[in-house]
């Protein structure tokens, strides 16, 4: 039915309207043309700081319909007169649009209506000839161009290539020094004197003894992996307090350490209170106060934290494992080939996502759970199978794992079987004698980890699973301490 009352008969009724500016855009002060902003080839409105393409600007010069080809095709040249905006001697470039485009309309059943220059076709060539256009354009968004090396430095020593190699490192976990140069280089330590200084090498954190009061004492930082300097944040946070969380130990204090690229002043003041809102609100959260902390300018943005926390009783070690006890793991691992495959293109956007959200997620409440445990620790650079045979080591015993109960991170599996790994796992792999990866799922057990889970000795595996799955966390018995052969780790 039109206005005038009269009626159109029709078995199906199709609306297609054009585009209709926003009605907020009379209040921005800018130029209009019929609603829309009016742009200069460069695509800067009347005020030179403020771009507008697609559908919400008007071409001056070279007024055409509202269409997409034209958005895409001002997408280039948008983004290249930004940064020259930006840049002290930047030049824009002009946007010149085509005259007309090809219009092309599915009219199903693999059929399609073709138009250009008012010359218009119809049927499957038409189709085709869309479907190739589509499928051409939206593999741009699946081949996407991988994260490069920087460039060696010149003049270098021999070998720097083959030593290197062609990957970009990793950040967070991923960076870490291998377990067997890091514990080669803490023999030469001497042995405590201090009276109130325990030795546990090779724990989660140092145990003092502070006018009779246990204290334990740990510190940990990540090269960033991601640019969202909150983001970042949280999952340092995260990451340090594991120490604290597996050691059944409260947080007490922080001290932040803090690496930013090179930057301005203001960048910098704003940068530095979103890093430590963000930490300072898991902190609290788990009974923590930031304190102080250093700050300098480098190449990179690297987030630390120096934790103390407080024990009520004896803290969990790494040496208490006994025979029987149920291995009880509290997040999903294959944090770090996700992410190794993100620097390299190939992760989908949800499965970073989910790791990311894992990353992110205090464990506070797990570590409550998990305060009875025999032996417990934090999942981080070494992997699940590392950490676990530093908990067999110490503990004199052996450990059987089932590689299927393992809960793995979206993707993270696929990965693996694509052959994608993070740069320290091969140190990871050698660290841990005998055990072959097998599979996919089993070669994860190597790769390193950000902010992971939990892994504790328990008897009770099964109730504290039960409790942990309460509180949302994706636990689960991943095995069992066995036999008296220390370090030896098998797969059933």
């Amino acid at each position: 039915m039109l206005d005038d009352g009269s009626t159109i008969a029709a078995d199906f009724v199709t609306g297609a309207a054009g585009a209709k500016p926003h009605g907020w855009l009379a209040g921005t002060g800018l130029d209009l043309h019929e609603g829309y902003i009016a742009v200069s080839p460069t695509l800067q409105s009347s005020h030179p700081d403020i771009f507008a393409a697609g559908d919400c600007a008007h071409l001056t010069e070279t007024p055409r319909p509202k269409a997409g080809v034209y958005a895409v095709r001002e997408a280039p040249v948008l983004f290249d007169n930004l940064r020259a905006r930006l840049a002290e001697d930047g030049s824009p470039r002009p946007y010149r649009p085509q005259r007309d485009y090809l219009k092309l309309i599915s009219l199903g059943n693999k059929s399609a209506l073709g138009d250009r220059f008012g010359l218009a076709l119809s049927g499957p060539l038409m189709w085709r000839w869309k479907d190739r256009i589509d499928r051409r354009f939206m593999q741009k968004f699946h081949d996407l161009p991988q994260m490069s090396p920087p460039p060696l430095p010149v003049p270098r020593a021999a070998g720097s290539r083959e030593a290197l190699g062609d990957k970009p490192m990793c950040g967070g976990c991923g960076a870490k020094v291998g377990r067997d140069a890091l514990s080669a280089a803490l023999t030469h330590l001497p042995a405590p004197v201090r009276p109130d200084v325990t030795a546990l090498p090779g724990d989660d954190a140092a145990l003092l003894l502070t006018g009779g009061t246990r204290q334990v004492m740990t510190t940990d930082h990540l090269r960033a992996f991601v640019e969202d300097p909150v983001v970042m944040a949280r999952i340092a946070t995260v990451h340090a307090l594991g120490d604290i969380w597996a050691m059944g130990a409260d947080a007490q204090a922080a001290t932040a350490s803090l690496t930013l690229p090179r930057m301005s002043e203001a960048l910098a003041e704003r940068t530095l209170t979103e890093i430590l809102t963000a930490a300072s609100d898991i902190l609290r959260g788990a009974g923590a106060e930031i304190v102080g902390g250093h700050s300098s300018m480098g190449d990179e943005m690297t987030i630390g934290f120096a934790i103390t926390g407080l024990c009520a009783q004896d803290p969990i070690t790494l040496a208490g494992a006994r025979e029987g006890d149920d291995l009880v793991l509290t997040k999903p691992i294959g944090s770090g080939v996700v992410m190794a495959a993100e620097m390299q293109g190939l992760a989908r956007g949800a499965d970073v996502a989910a790791a990311l959200a894992s990353m992110t997620r205090p464990q506070q409440d797990a570590a409550e759970i998990l305060r009875g445990a025999h032996a417990m620790t934090d999942v981080t650079g070494f992997g699940l199978a590392g950490h676990l045979h530093g908990i067999c080591m110490a503990s004199g015993k052996s450990a059987e794992l089932n590689v299927n109960a393992i809960p793995r991170l979206p993707g993270a599996e696929a990965l693996a079987a694509a052959g994608v790994r993070s740069t320290l796992y091969p140190k990871n792999r050698d660290a841990v004698p005998g055990l072959a990866a097998d599979s996919p799922a089993a070669e994860l057990l190597f790769d390193p980890q950000t902010a992971g889970g939990l892994l504790a000795s328990v008897p009770d595996g099964a109730a504290r699973v039960e409790e942990l799955r309460a509180l949302g966390y994706e636990a689960a018995v991943i095995g069992r301490i066995v036999g008296d052969w220390p370090g030896h780790i098998s797969l059933v």
